[in-house]
């Protein structure tokens, strides 16, 4: 497995797929990198921050203001994609970086047969396995998902379940209903 995570590095985003590949990359030796868009809530931040201290490593920290202006003006994906390639790849490739280990799968792959493999090791996953893992684990994950967040990333897409009446309580007792937590 080691040889595999050579000349690898894991695109962390902060949701709860990122936790799990921390999580799998325990004991190997492969960079973290996250795109900063500046648009990311205090939470995230701070889960970024607990990250690293609970996993040991210090996060490859890539920021392109130009790009991230270009690629808010897109959904969720489109921005993913464009990060991807226009900041994420190059750095890699600068790197002489050859997998992308990723907890993203868009429906077509950024790096066409390039220098870049993407790898989407969670990508058979539900999302009920995903938070059943964490809590079989007892990771820690961004709290904006106790907050009634689904989706955790930069601010103009990440989509609250909420609204602004519901307290966190109430969110906390329907997302274990659900099995989230």
């Amino acid at each position: 497995m080691k040889e595999c995570a050579a000349n690898s590095a894991l695109f962390f985003t902060g949701d709860k797929e990122s936790t799990l590949l921390l999580e799998l990359r325990k004991g190997l030796d492969i960079p973290i990198i996250f795109v900063d868009t500046g648009l990311y809530s205090e939470e995230l931040y701070h889960y970024l921050k607990l990250a690293e201290e609970h996993w040991g490593f210090n996060a490859i920290v890539l920021k392109d203001e130009k790009v991230v202006e270009e690629s808010t003006a897109f959904g969720k994906e489109e921005c993913y994609k464009l990060l991807k390639e226009k900041v994420v790849v190059p750095y890699l490739k600068k790197e002489e970086i050859f997998t992308l280990i990723e907890p993203m799968k868009v429906e077509k792959a950024v790096v066409k047969n390039d220098k870049v493999k993407e790898v989407h090791p969670l990508s058979g996953f539900s999302e009920l396995e995903i938070w059943q893992l964490i809590k079989d684990h007892n990771l820690p994950y961004c709290w904006l998902y106790t907050k009634g967040y689904k989706d955790v990333g930069c601010e103009p897409c990440s989509k609250s379940e909420t609204s602004k009446e519901e307290d966190e309580e109430e969110v906390s007792r329907r997302l274990k209903s659900l099995g989230y937590l």
